[in-house]
C-alpha cells in the first residue's frame, strides 16, 4: 500500500508489517558514473541495484488525479544486517523508517537563496552539520563501526532539498563527487568514488 500511493504515513498498524519482494537480477550489472577501473564487490552491487529498484517504485507510485504533479518523498530501502525479527527491535532502524516517513527527503526549500557552487568547503563542512544538516553519525557494517559518517544517499539529498543550484539526483552525485576529489570527505574505507547510495 505504501509503495503504491494509497498511504501516506507510517501508522503504527503498519509499523512491523513485514513484505517480501523477489529481485529477479538482470544479466548485465547496473552501468555506474564510476572513476576509472573502479569496480563495485557483489554486495555493493546488489544495494546499488535496490536503490535503483527504489527510484522505480518512486517513479512509477500511483497518485490520484487530484495529487498529480506534487512531489512526493522517494520509496527507500534501507539496508540492515540484521535478521527480520531483530529488525523491529532496533530503534536505529526504526527511527531511521520513522524519518523518512515524516518528511521527505527531497522536499525542496522554496525559499532557499544558497548555490553551492559559491560556497568554500569550509562553509559546506559547517552547513552539513546543521540542525537540518546532512544525517552524521555513527554506521555500522558486517561488525565494524564508521563513526562521524555519512551515507552518500543521504548527502545527495541533502544537497538537492538545500541548494537551488542542485534541481537532480544526478547533480548532487556530481557535486559529491567533486567535493570529494577536493577533500571535503572520503569513503570510510577508502575503497569507492562519491556513489548516490
Amino acid at each position: 500500500m505504501l509503495v503504491a500511493g494509497y498511504e501516506r504515513q507510517f501508522s503504527e498498524s503498519l509499523r512491523y508489517w513485514r513484505t517480501r519482494f523477489v529481485v529477479i537480477p538482470t544479466i548485465e550489472p547496473p552501468q555506474l558514473n564510476m572513476s576509472l577501473g573502479e569496480k563495485l564487490n557483489e554486495e555493493e552491487t546488489r544495494l546499488l541495484g535496490i536503490d535503483k529498484l527504489a527510484e522505480l517504485f518512486s517513479k512509477l507510485r500511483w497518485l490520484p488525479p487530484e495529487e498529480k504533479g506534487n512531489i512526493m518523498p522517494p520509496v527507500r530501502f534501507l539496508p540492515t544486517t540484521l535478521g527480520p525479527s531483530l529488525s523491529v527491535h532496533d530503534e536505529s532502524l526504526l527511527s531511521q523508517l520513522d524519518e523518512i516517513h515524516a518528511a521527505g527527503p527531497l522536499r525542496k526549500k522554496m525559499k532557499s537563496e544558497r548555490e553551492i557552487g559559491e560556497m568554500s568547503l569550509g562553509a559546506i563542512a559547517k552547513a552539513m552539520r546543521e540542525d537540518d544538516g546532512v544525517p552524521i553519525k555513527h554506521y555500522q557494517w558486517h561488525g565494524s563501526k564508521y563513526p562521524n559518517s555519512f551515507t552518500g544517499y543521504d548527502f545527495v539529498s541533502w544537497l538537492v532539498r538545500e541548494f537551488r543550484d542542485v534541481s537532480s539526483r544526478t547533480q548532487g552525485a556530481e557535486w559529491g563527487a567533486k567535493l570529494q576529489e577536493q577533500g571535503l570527505f572520503d569513503h570510510c574505507r577508502g575503497m569507492h568514488g562519491f556513489l548516490d547510495g
